[in-house]
């Protein structure tokens, strides 16, 4: 469990806050590393700028509503990008239109999250994403508390 990187790309505050905050009480061993725009996330991925020295992400949360740059260009430069496109990609999203889901697995997302207006819902959807797409998780340490 030790090293695993999740790079979250998210603009709200409190959604960031509850992810690190859920992350901590299950004592799951992640890095996470949280930009607020697409811009950020792409210079984190291609480690220009202030991050030149990040560390690649094995997983990435993707919001799509994001400033400057929106989580569907950051998606298409990622999957673009060899290196990249290897990286696992959820996008996290308020839309539930189906369309927007097709969309993003069809650009190449592994898992299209709904944030539900339940947060523990939404949590055990990424907790789920966590354990498939960091194997070295494991199970017991991603279970919801009541």
């Amino acid at each position: 469990m030790k090293g695993r990187r999740l790079l979250h790309v998210e603009d709200d505050d409190s959604i960031a806050f509850l992810l690190r905050a859920a992350l901590d009480e299950i004592g799951a061993s992640i890095s996470v590393y949280r930009v607020s725009d697409g811009e950020q996330a792409l210079a984190f991925l291609h480690r220009s700028g202030v991050y030149q020295q990040a560390a690649p992400p094995e997983l990435i949360l993707l919001d799509i509503n994001l400033p400057k740059v929106n989580g569907w260009e950051v998606l298409q430069e990622i999957q673009q990008n060899e290196i990249l496109r290897t990286i696992p990609v959820i996008v996290c999203s308020a839309s539930p239109r189906g369309e927007d889901r097709e969309r993003a697995l069809s650009a190449g997302a592994r898992r299209y999250v709904v944030k539900p207006a339940k947060f523990s819902l939404w949590l055990d959807e990424v907790k789920s994403a966590l354990t498939s797409f960091l194997p070295a998780l494991p199970d017991s340490a991603v279970k919801v508390q009541p």
